[in-house]
């Protein structure tokens, strides 16, 4: 059962579920949320050649400092807001700006927005589930399967906002 926005913003009022910061109304939809793309961006170097195995699990590639990562702040140094520009064919890991918390008896939906994908750029392609009890930012795997056509013909630029969030009842 996904709970509608009322339910939603009554679990919300009873710190139930919480967000930081707090939600503002823009980022409400009828059933959902959108959430932002926070300012933490990781991607993988350019290492050709390189092999790593799987069957170590996650903490092989972790180890292989294969990682660039970068912090942004809210604005460059002439005041303009920080954007990341996903190139064509690019892959980037980026944490969402509000850290969540669900309680035990709910389980959250994490899913892309249409709008991108519609575009060439997939949002978070696994993990949709935010387990019962979760506590923390949820990394987004993001990346670009074709460039955007616009007048300059330039990469598109993925904006720091959209990602859509849905609350499901957990049943136990």
């Amino acid at each position: 059962m996904i709970l509608a926005q009322k339910e939603i913003r009554q679990e919300i009022a009873k710190k139930k579920i919480q967000f930081d910061p707090p939600i503002e109304d823009r980022q409400w939809a009828e059933a959902s949320i959108n959430l932002r793309l926070g300012l933490k961006f990781t991607t993988f170097k350019d290492a050709p050649g390189a092999i790593f195995s799987m069957t170590g699990g996650i903490g092989s590639i972790r180890d292989t400092a294969l990682w660039n990562e970068e912090t942004f702040e809210p604005t460059d140094r002439l005041g303009k807001k920080r954007t990341y520009t996903l190139e064509p064919g690019e892959f980037m890991l980026g944490m969402t700006h509000e850290h969540i918390w669900i309680p035990r008896h709910l389980i959250g939906m994490v899913e892309g927005r249409s709008t991108y994908a519609r575009s060439g750029i997939s949002v978070h392609q696994t993990a949709p589930w935010l387990q019962p009890g979760w506590d923390g930012h949820i990394t987004l795997e993001n990346s670009q399967q074709r460039q955007i056509q616009n007048s300059t013909n330039a990469p598109g630029r993925y904006a720091m906002s959209g990602h859509l969030f849905k609350i499901n009842k957990h049943h136990s």
